[in-house]
């Protein structure tokens, strides 16, 4: 085991993987020291170009990162077989599968590269060539309420591939034996049958089925935000499966060798840092990264899978807490799509309307921090039917993270496409509260009607957003709004306006924050008795 820079001044155990501190001769966040030896000798930093993705510019002082950099005590990792392919070459797959694979790397469980497919013009492939595939994971946040700061050189990529450029590569690397996983992150908005990615992933498992029939299974593990995205995606390229060469052999093929995995990924991971901050960051490095990666210590990747199963495949479980492979990971699913999430989701409007940008300065804001602990503690928690002690602890963590002061996480980017996100998100807790409690939460309520509100603006990338303009169309009064919108069974999959009180405390809100605004609504829930009543604000 290796120690880290953990809470600052504390040492911390993790596991034997580059610690970026380390080598470079001093802790991360500390004074950086005279360095005994000059840094490997490497290009300059490379300036922006538009092949194949953007490289973002650095400095020009410092050396760019490649494989000099990587060093000789760590494993070696230009020796290891390509045996997962991911596609997609964003940072949070970058935060999740590659930091994964390359703690297991380094702990001897798991010995395999990633390649990875930039499937749009913005991906990130020419900078992961230009830097070998390497890049800089720093972890900084709140533990417990303490902070954190912890850097890491990441070897688990091994190189990226165009896909309008270089499919037959990548078709190539599909019929290896050793490849046996692949990873997907194309966004929601790419995981439907209409899209480019099932129709890729079909012609991929199509060519491994052509060129080896007979090799060893493959798991295939979508990471997008969907629910039983494993078995989704199983059908699409079943569907897909009639259109190629020997359908009916083919299909049989992908039910005895392929395996869809539902997963679940959970870290906030929010892009390049500020140029102020990525300059801080490259001069403790001491060299400039195109790809460096910030974001928060919490981490957790879920694989649905026979645990024996998927080892003996993807053994990268060597942080148990971070990736976890389960038959059943509705648990993991449940708590954070309604506390983390749900939490997001019911603020955001309100927020949106105070005119606060980030989530950290709503969780520092004097009105919405308390609304949030407020939500998630006293309405949210009530409402599920998860294990009470095991959903309290990571509630408190989601506090945490909300606080994190190193990421800029805005509002307006989680806003999008609110409506179906509240229709996932708060709806359940909306219709649990109702059914335990047997009456409207206050302030869900609230952000209901923050969110009816704030739909008046036509805030771009809401797919349902002609559904709400409907209700403001034709409602003549506050009241007939909230009562046609909560009514509307196409935009909720409910109707809203049966459950107990809720559509009158959605009312009163909406006339509330129409004429006196965000902050007087927010300081009224605060004076309501089952707000002051719970000590959590």
């Amino acid at each position: 085991m290796m120690a880290l820079g953990g809470r600052l001044g504390v040492p911390q155990t993790y596991p034997p993987t580059l610690i970026v501190e380390d080598w470079t001769g001093a802790r991360f966040g500390g004074t950086f020291p005279a360095r005994k030896r000059r840094s490997p000798p490497c290009p300059r930093a490379p300036l922006p170009s538009a092949a194949a993705g953007t490289v973002h510019p650095s400095r020009g002082e410092f050396p760019r990162l490649c494989a000099a950099h990587w060093p000789t005590g760590a494993y070696r990792r230009e020796r290891l077989p390509e045996r997962v392919l991911q596609f997609g070459t964003g940072m949070l797959l970058r935060a999740l599968c590659a930091a994964s694979v390359d703690a297991a790397n380094s702990a001897g469980a798991f010995s395999g590269r990633v390649a990875v497919i930039q499937s749009t013009p913005q991906g990130q492939a020419r900078a992961i060539n230009a830097q070998d595939g390497l890049f800089t994971l720093v972890e900084r946040g709140l533990e417990q309420g303490t902070p954190v700061e912890r850097t890491r050189l990441v070897g688990a990529i091994s190189r990226a591939l165009v896909a309008d450029a270089e499919w037959h590569a990548v078709r190539d690397l599909v019929a290896r034996p050793e490849l046996q996983v692949i990873v997907s992150n194309v966004t929601e908005a790419g995981f439907r049958l209409d899209a480019s990615f099932p129709a890729r992933l079909t012609d991929l498992l199509h060519t491994r089925f052509a060129r080896l029939p007979d090799g060893p299974q493959v798991f295939v593990i979508p990471t997008e935000l969907v629910d039983d995205n494993g078995p989704r995606l199983a059908a699409m390229v079943d569907r897909l499966a009639d259109g190629l060469g020997q359908g009916p052999e083919f299909r049989k093929w992908l039910g005895a060798r392929v395996r869809f995995c539902s997963s679940l990924v959970d870290r906030i991971t929010t892009g390049m840092p500020a140029p102020d901050v990525r300059g801080a960051l490259e001069q403790r490095l001491g060299y400039a990264d195109a790809l460096l990666t910030v974001t928060e210590p919490h981490a957790l990747w879920a694989i649905e899978a026979d645990p024996a199963e998927l080892r003996t495949t993807f053994a990268i479980d060597v942080l148990p807490e971070s990736v976890i492979i389960a038959p059943d990971i509705g648990f993991y699913r449940e708590r954070k799509l309604r506390l983390l999430n749900g939490a997001h989701t019911a603020t955001a409007p309100l927020a949106l309307l105070a005119g606060v940008r980030t989530v950290r300065d709503a969780a520092e804001h004097p009105r919405l921090s308390a609304f949030l602990r407020h939500i998630l503690f006293e309405e949210i928690l009530p409402a599920t039917d998860l294990p009470a002690d095991a959903a309290l602890a990571f509630a408190e963590t989601v506090i945490d993270r909300f606080r994190n002061p190193w990421l800029d996480h805005e509002w307006r980017v989680i806003a999008a496409n609110q409506t179906v996100k509240l229709r996932l998100r708060v709806v359940p807790s909306l219709t649990g509260f109702a059914r335990k409690r047997g009456r409207a939460p206050q302030g869900l309520a609230l952000g209901l009607a923050a969110y009816l509100r704030w739909a008046r603006s036509h805030p771009a990338g809401d797919a349902d957003l002609p559904l709400i303009e409907r209700h403001w169309r034709t409602a003549t009064a506050l009241p007939g709004l909230a009562a046609s919108a909560l009514a509307d069974t196409d935009l909720w999959g409910v109707n809203l306006a049966e459950l107990p009180g809720l559509l009158e405390a959605t009312t009163r809100w909406l006339l509330l924050l129409e004429r006196d605004g965000v902050d007087a609504a927010l300081e009224a829930l605060r004076g309501m008795p089952e707000h002051t009543a719970t000590g959590r604000t």
